[in-house]
């Protein structure tokens, strides 16, 4: 069914992974649809040990195992044999019936990762006809070809924004210049987050009057752990209750905000 697409034009702004974590795994969680997160950087590991420590993935060999993940699916591609339900054979489930992960391809040259991503709109298409939303996190360009057809696919596009002035502007101004992106609906997010700072939500939304939403995902260093120790869905789970003004309820409400626009976008309810 759906492609929500996370993704921001320039390698310096951080936070574009974490964002895709959070909104898939609690778009998961709250709402009654299948899911799949599909990394679609070469050679990454971020998403693959948010649910799993990092070290049993390694013990397990999963990153290099050819009957999971992108390299298994690459392989299919190749020999004309994708479809849609060899993508959810080769993914991971993560919650059962609600969210399944799609790990990164290995990439030894840039060859190799030019094509993984050349493939990646035709990846995502096959599985829209399984999942009711596909996500992907795509690599941080707009000069790739693979990326713009995935972006011109896309039924949202998360753009993920940096909260520094000088880079934002640099960063509006190269997604205003995306021919992929005319007409597209786009939800900004302001990524790692500091409600403190003077370049806050409500000045931002001031000083750029943007037609789009502007939303929030606030820096949470024990988000950030649960991502390196594999503990996402428990930090999730846990805190899902929390007040508002808690510091992981402020977490999880802001997420909150950005999966209820993605649903309200795609016309879903709980």
């Amino acid at each position: 069914m759906a492609k929500i697409v996370f993704w921001s034009p320039e390698k310096g702004v951080s936070g574009c992974t974490h964002v895709a974590i959070a909104v898939s795994s609690l778009m998961g969680i709250t709402h009654k649809t299948s899911c799949l997160l599909i990394d679609a950087n070469s050679n990454a590991k971020k998403i693959a040990s948010s649910y799993t420590l990092y070290d049993d993935l390694i013990n397990a060999n999963s990153f290099n195992d050819t009957n999971l993940g992108m390299n298994a699916i690459m392989r299919l591609i190749k020999s004309n044999k994708l479809s849609p339900d060899v993508i959810q054979n080769y993914s991971k489930p993560v919650l059962k019936g609600r969210l399944d992960i799609l790990y990164s391809a290995i990439a030894n040259t840039t060859v190799e990762t030019r094509e993984n991503l050349t493939s990646m709109s035709l990846i995502a298409k096959n599985a829209a006809e399984l999942y009711d939303i596909v996500f992907v996190d795509l690599p941080k360009t707009t000069t790739d070809d693979g990326a713009l057809r995935v972006l011109s696919q896309a039924d949202v596009v998360v753009c993920v924004v940096p909260q520094e002035i000088e880079k934002l502007n640099n960063v509006l101004k190269k997604i205003n210049d995306v021919d992929e992106l005319k007409d597209k609906k786009k939800i900004f997010v302001l990524g790692n987050y500091e409600s403190g700072s003077k370049y806050n939500i409500f000045n931002v939304k001031l000083k750029y009057k943007l037609p789009e939403p502007i939303y929030v995902l606030p820096h949470n260093y024990l988000f950030a752990d649960a991502c390196n120790d594999g503990n996402v869905l428990d930090f999730l789970y846990r805190n899902i209750n929390a007040p508002a003004k808690d510091y992981n309820g402020e977490f999880i409400l802001r997420t909150t905000e950005i999966v209820e626009e993605i649903a309200k976008t795609l016309k879903i309810k709980e």
